[in-house]
């Protein structure tokens, strides 16, 4: 019975997969196969439990312990899947809200538009990160803007950086609140009726404010939330050399779980990438300042006032992903503080239904991290001690009931967050950070505001030494789990495990083949320890357009532009030009738009390419520059287009094997 079991749990999600086209359809009909599956073993698991008994002993105590943490698992994933039955596309909206606004425009003047407040908002970002950012945000496409430089650091360059190139720069006499704070005194000062809010790290897209501001035409909506889309590999993706083939580690959340949440009402400004009716704002009292993650919060006070935040899956900015594995976890450690603070102010809250405190509390981050590690000592404790995790039980019986629902969640989740999801190496990125993030959590739940606010480092901020706290936070754990499960699996292969003769070939089986996926998972944490050092500091945007490289003899040489940063450019010659024997010295490119950029050196590749790099660029042809990189046109050369999961499986497997 077990066997068939166990092949429906296979066949319903493969059938659903390969019959039905992708679509909000089929993954309802996912969702309902994960539930019954969950349901029959959640069922078995209260049945079978010895409640009458389970304290008189230490193991009875660990059953217990096992019971707990597996139903708060199910607990936080019941709330994910909520998050990902049904799926928003807002661009059909954003194509006819930005058509009625120009249309408006066009009719009526600029008076007619809604005016808005680019809001920068900074603290210790250098000029390599933050001056890009506002000058990007000075060439938006649209009439009524004004760009605003939140300086949180009063540092004087950057005020003699703004008073150059024409953005306003605010300052404050003391830091309280943090960003929050910052943001609220800029609500003193400025006077649009929306403000778009993006970090300095982020560059606007030239037709950014007419692809949001239309959305506003609705009197219900606060917010209107885009992607965080970035052009540089994160620290995993560039650990692990898999840059080519697999997507941001956000990715995921951006174009599956934020769908999700529109789709229930309970998107949530993320920070940055977001446009904020003013009013709406003021109305609140701004950015709350009880929580770090400020953000969710207002959200929060959005909706108990009845306004809406809403979801675009449209990519309207550029930004850099946490480079270094330090800059990564001072970003998610303080996304865990804060979202357990959202979660204690949210279950406080008065004014909000049962419904929406359920889908803004933070289970993820109080449950999972915690749980990830807890399911690795499982085994090691039955297999070294004895002591197992379920009632005594025949083998058979476990088989028929955990393996039927191992294989349904993982067989519809593939298909559920394709194509973000890799099995083992999706459960590796979620245990790599549960490692770093625990402690934080822990000490959070018990004094959720014994830290402030951090910024996370960005650009020359971002530091490459890793140092002794990383080695103690993943590399430490992983290697001491990695080597507690070579043990156990040695033991079970070669009989010498009293637990696993003592429960027969099924459960020997089972946690020789548990064993073997937790040494794969740790060989992986591992890998992504090791910090890779960066080998730019300006990351390359894919062009493949026209452009002409102008040589000392004042030649043209046509050709196509292949990509370009702030630093640099690839340029591929027309074939008429490659047989030429002589390289030619290169003094200048020129792009499609006529912008002429100066070049200091350049050589040729292996592929036969003209590498060069640029000689030094007044502000003004940074600002051209900037303008053409960063139009919206272009994309990242470091990113991938498409999440390529074969090619991915492959690189980890070289990765893994050396």
């Amino acid at each position: 019975m077990g066997l068939e079991i166990a092949l429906l749990a296979l066949a319903l999600p493969a059938a659903l997969g390969l019959l039905l086209p992708a679509g909000n359809g089929r993954r309802l009909l996912l969702v309902a196969v994960i539930l019954i599956f969950t349901g029959r073993y959640v069922g078995w698991r209260i049945e079978e439990f010895p409640f009458d008994t389970f304290f008189t002993s230490g193991a009875g105590w660990w059953m217990a312990a096992v019971l707990v943490v597996e139903l708060l698992a199910i607990l936080e994933y019941l709330q994910f899947l909520v998050t990902i039955s049904w799926l928003t596309d807002r661009r059909g909206e954003a194509d006819r809200a930005e058509a009625r606004l120009r249309d408006r425009y066009a009719r009526e003047g600029e008076q007619a538009i809604p005016s808005v407040d680019v809001l920068i908002p900074t603290y210790n970002e250098g000029p390599e990160v933050v001056g890009k950012t506002i000058l990007a945000a000075l060439q938006l496409d649209y009439p009524r803007f004004q760009v605003y430089v939140l300086d949180d650091g009063q540092r004087p360059w950057l005020k003699q950086f703004c008073e150059e190139v024409g953005a306003i720069h605010i300052t404050r006499t003391d830091r309280s609140g943090a960003k929050a704070g910052n943001i609220n005194h800029a609500l003193t000062i400025i006077q649009g009726d929306l403000n778009l809010l993006i970090d300095a790290d982020f560059i606007p897209y030239k037709n950014c404010l007419w692809r949001l501001a239309g959305f506003f035409d609705d009197p219900k909506i606060a917010t209107v939330q885009t992607p965080q889309n970035f052009y540089n590999p994160d620290a995993i993706q560039h650990n692990l050399n898999i840059s080519g083939s697999w997507g941001c580690e956000q990715a995921f959340f951006f174009e599956i779980i934020m769908p999700g949440r529109d789709a229930v009402g309970a998107a949530f400004c993320c920070g940055s990438c977001c446009m904020h009716r003013n009013g709406a704002l003021r109305a609140v009292g701004g950015f709350p300042t009880t929580s770090i993650t400020e953000d969710i919060l207002l959200t929060v006070s959005f909706v108990k006032r009845g306004w809406k935040t809403v979801y675009l899956r449209e990519a309207t900015t550029m930004g850099l992903a946490a480079e270094t594995m330090q800059s990564f976890f001072v970003q998610r450690k303080r996304w865990g503080r804060g979202n357990i603070q959202v979660g204690y102010l949210i279950a406080q809250e008065q004014g909000l239904s049962l419904w929406n405190k359920i889908l803004f509390f933070p289970f993820y981050w109080m449950i999972q991290h915690g749980s990830r590690i807890f399911f690795q000592l499982i085994p090691l404790v039955f297999f070294l001690w004895g002591v197992g995790p379920l009632p005594a039980s025949e083998g058979q019986e476990i088989l028929d009931y955990q393996l039927p629902f191992i294989l349904a969640v993982t067989t519809s989740m593939f298909l559920l967050m394709r194509p973000f999801y890799l099995p083992l190496f999706t459960e590796a990125m979620s245990l790599f950070s549960a490692f770093a993030l625990l402690p934080e959590l822990l000490q959070s739940l018990v004094r959720p505001y014994s830290k402030g606010f951090s910024v996370t480092p960005k650009g020359n901020a971002a530091s490459t030494d890793i140092g002794v706290s990383l080695f103690r936070q993943t590399l430490l754990p992983s290697s001491v789990l990695l080597v507690m499960n070579v043990v156990v699996l040695l033991r079970i292969i070669l009989d010498l495990s009293e637990a696993s003769t003592s429960v027969g070939t099924e459960l020997a089986l089972y946690g020789t083949i548990w064993c073997a996926i937790n040494i794969a998972l740790l060989v992986m944490c591992i890998l992504m320890s090791l910090e890779r050092p960066q080998p730019r500091q300006e990351h390359r945007i894919h062009v493949h357009r026209p452009a002409r490289l102008i040589t000392a003899s004042d030649q043209t040489i046509e050709g196509v532009l292949e990509d370009l940063s702030m630093s640099g450019a690839r340029f591929k010659a027309e074939p008429s030009c490659n047989g030429s024997n002589n390289q030619p010295q290169a003094v200048a490119l020129e792009l499609a738009d006529g912008v002429r950029l100066p070049v200091e050196r350049a050589w040729p590749n292996d592929a036969g390419d003209l590498v060069m790099h640029f000689a030094s660029l007044d502000l003004n042809r940074q600002k051209q520059l900037i303008g053409y990189a960063f139009s919206g046109e272009f994309h990242s050369a470091e990113q991938p287009q498409r999440v390529h999961l074969g090619r991915t499986f492959k690189q980890l497997l070289q990765t893994v094997l050396g």
